[in-house]
């Protein structure tokens, strides 16, 4: 997982992620069902501070598994090693 805290990038994979939340329309995420299990993945310094971007939210609803492999924990842990 990127390390990033940044409000316009996505905490997983460092994406822009076109957040409007503090534009005076409303952001996409609003109307969009993020996963709580996705939402899990988050770090505790980045749970309300930065926006999941759009493919990240899709390509976990689409490979959970996968999306964990390569931005869960074990991920992060993994690539701290090399």
């Amino acid at each position: 997982m990127a390390v990033n805290n940044s409000k316009t990038s996505c905490p997983f994979c460092n994406g822009v992620n076109k957040c409007m939340a503090e534009s005076e329309s409303p952001c996409w995420c609003f109307e969009v069902q993020i996963p709580k299990s996705l939402m899990a993945l988050l770090p505790v310094g980045f749970i309300n501070k930065s926006c999941i971007c759009q493919a990240c939210i899709n390509a976990f609803k689409e490979n959970e598994l996968l999306f964990k492999e390569k931005y869960g924990p074990a991920a992060v842990l993994k690539n701290n090693d090399d």
